[in-house]
């Protein structure tokens, strides 16, 4: 479980913070599981995004943030206030995360994804590695990376 849950902000950061030295100290891998983007940010050099229990992007930290390619990392960067947006817009994904029990067919995300094609409702997407290293588990990354530059 995540070693800042239910700890005040500067507590928290204290725990982080020892983390992190002894990550430096011992020269190891450190792993953390959370759904706190800040601490995903201060912390990470790398960031696996899941949904439902499979990873729909694997990318650099700063490129993540700057770029996501799969609409659920969009939508979970969308969801949290950002400083330099002057609007104070928060982008809510649409729907509830499916039963565990009972996953959609094709890709777990396509109930939500306002992006979804009928290729998307009959078949899982392949985790593809794309040549600077990241990966996606989308059907439509290039229409949507198209779309968002022009």
């Amino acid at each position: 479980d995540e070693p800042t849950t239910a700890l005040d902000v500067t507590i928290q950061a204290q725990v982080l913070d020892v983390l992190k030295d002894l990550q430096k100290k011992r020269n190891t891998s450190l792993m953390l599981i959370t759904h706190d983007l800040s601490i995903v940010m201060h912390m990470a050099d790398e960031i696996y995004v899941m949904y439902c229990g499979k990873i729909v992007e694997r990318a650099k930290t700063r490129d993540l943030f700057k770029n996501p390619l799969h609409p659920y990392t969009m939508g979970l960067l969308g969801s949290v206030a950002r400083i330099d947006d002057e609007r104070g817009r928060f982008v809510q994904i649409p729907s509830s995360l499916p039963s565990p029990i009972n996953k959609p067919s094709g890709c777990y995300f396509h109930p939500r994804c306002q992006y979804a094609t009928e290729k998307c409702k009959e078949y899982m997407p392949p985790l593809e590695t794309l040549e600077n290293g990241r990966c996606v588990r989308c059907w439509n990354y290039k229409e949507i990376e198209h779309g968002k530059r022009g």
